[in-house]
């Protein structure tokens, strides 16, 4: 089974976003927004979220060459860089009534504002396989604003929006951040500025007792990259990141970090920030600022042997050895160690120690009820390689998974798929979860288990009825699950049923039907 792993920058967001002019005509795809903010000074990155184009619950990476941003003012047409393009997913907050969050699908388009601008609106039109976008305003200004943090990185599968552990949430100036001294931290500022460009910088100054600090920085592009596996290919999408040089003269404790954003020779303000300056050599001398920290737990209330998805915020966390994690499930004294089934930790080439970590792990049949759940790191003593407990409620009954719609997948649906499947070729390697000579079947659902073994599809026809195998499931994204059509099904209508297996009694099965052509 194939997951597409993304990262979620859960950001204190410290400005707003515009409404973008629409054009008279509908295009075939649109600006929906500049992010983070639709104001901006020559040399920034900013980002458009792009509605129309590939994306969805299985997005595909599109290529920047594909792109043109066009900037135009006083009747000038400037060109602007297209840096990077990656597919986002974003969730409006719950609704009063407690309905589910709304999920949008964007491309993202980043792109370098050019120079030869000056203060005033400006007009954007973005430019796609030589089609064109409606028009979007773009405000230019002489000092940049206030850039946007963002705090730890959350990793997801699939996009799927994590629950905050309790007090993972930010509040004030405090992000929860922990920069190791003498390291190479990564930073999410928002907007970044073009590295090429000399006038332009993100500047940041540590202070701590009274004395100050200014740190090494840079804005680097991180290519998009595709990594091949035994049954899978892994995209890498493109990022510009940046890195900070933690001074290693800071002592351990609290400090104060200025970052201020410089562009086309401008500063503007600064954005302060309190952080925690750690030293993993010593982590005895404060074990709780070096402990892993449960960012994210989801679902946090499941059915008995079903999975439960757990972001760590930092691998540094988990070192020197990170397959050695345990996870514990813990209820009044009692506790056991959860089959911790996939470690991103693991998998990632090049992930670095500030890097979030992701976690499946299965829960059983030996604590039910309201319970807690905790990582911890062996290697280290209880207190630095404890996190704090998580609430989490397993039920006695298995949970079904919600249902959104079934239907033979699209070529959109396949798109991932069939890239895989020739990067494999091309690799002289064979892929199993595509045969272009097959039809597949799309599944929208949410509170599907990650793991195939786990999940029963059952189809029937005239009749007949065909139990799919693990091996036919194949592409997982968070809120899709394409799966291998039966050969001998014939056009017509098809019974489907889903039901997560978990241990003991099946959940209840979810039933559908849709027309095969």
């Amino acid at each position: 089974m194939n997951y597409v792993v993304r990262l979620i920058a859960i950001g204190a967001l410290l400005l707003g976003t515009s409404p973008l002019a629409r054009s008279q005509d509908a295009p075939p795809f649109r600006i929906d927004s500049i992010k983070p903010h639709d104001k901006a000074v020559p040399g920034q990155i900013m980002g458009l979220h792009v509605e129309g184009l590939q994306g969805g619950p299985s997005p595909v990476m599109l290529p920047v060459e594909d792109f043109k941003v066009e900037v135009v003012q006083d009747g000038i047409t400037l060109d602007a860089k297209v840096r990077t393009v990656t597919p986002v997913i974003t969730s409006r907050l719950r609704t009063p009534d407690g309905a589910e969050p709304q999920r949008q699908f964007y491309q993202n388009v980043r792109f370098v504002v050019p120079k030869g601008l000056h203060s005033g609106v400006a007009e954007l039109k973005l430019s796609y396989r030589n089609r064109w976008s409606n028009t979007a305003t773009l405000t230019i200004l002489d000092k940049p604003m206030l850039p946007t943090i963002g705090t730890t990185s959350v990793m997801t599968i699939g996009g799927i929006t994590p629950d905050r552990a309790p007090g993972a949430k930010p509040t004030g100036k405090d992000l929860g951040l922990r920069l190791e001294r003498g390291a190479t931290a990564r930073l999410m500022v928002d907007p970044l500025v073009d590295p090429a460009d000399p006038s332009s910088a993100i500047l940041v100054r540590f202070k701590q007792g009274g004395t100050h600090y200014d740190a090494v920085t840079r804005v680097t592009n991180q290519p998009f990259n595709v990594v091949s596996r035994t049954r899978s290919v892994a995209f890498m999408p493109a990022r510009d990141e940046l890195e900070v040089d933690v001074p290693a003269a800071l002592a351990m404790g609290p400090a104060e970090v200025e970052i201020r954003v410089k562009a086309n020779g401008q500063t503007g303000d600064p954005v302060t920030l309190v952080v925690a300056i750690t030293d993993t050599t010593r982590s005895v001398e404060a074990p709780g600022k070096h402990a892993p920290r449960l960012f994210a737990v989801t679902p946090k209330r499941t059915g008995a042997g079903q999975s439960i998805l757990l972001s760590i915020d930092q691998l540094r966390a988990l070192e020197p050895d990170p397959a050695k994690t345990i996870v514990f499930i813990e209820q009044d004294g009692a506790r056991y160690a959860a089959t911790v089934e996939r470690n991103s930790a693991l998998l990632r080439p090049g992930i670095t120690s500030d890097d979030p970590v992701l976690l499946t792990v299965r829960t059983s049949r030996q604590i039910v009820g309201k319970a807690q759940i905790r990582i911890f790191n062996p290697l280290r003593s209880e207190s630095a390689g404890s996190s704090e407990a998580v609430p989490i409620e397993i039920l006695e009954d298995v949970q079904p998974p919600e249902v959104l719609g079934v239907g033979e997948s699209t070529d959109a649906d396949l798109a991932p798929l069939r890239r895989m499947y020739e990067i494999q070729r091309q690799a002289g390697r064979e892929f199993p979860p595509y045969d272009p000579s097959r039809r597949y079947l799309t599944v929208r659902a949410t509170g599907v288990d990650h793991n195939p073994r786990f999940v029963r599809i059952t189809l029937e026809q005239a009749g007949r009825s065909y139990t799919l195998a693990p091996t036919d499931f194949s592409h997982f994204s968070g809120e899709a699950v394409v799966v291998l059509l039966p050969t001998e099904l014939r056009p017509g209508t098809v019974s489907f049923s889903i039901q997560n297996l978990g241990t003991g009694t099946p959940s209840t099965p979810v039933l559908r039907e849709f027309q095969l052509k």
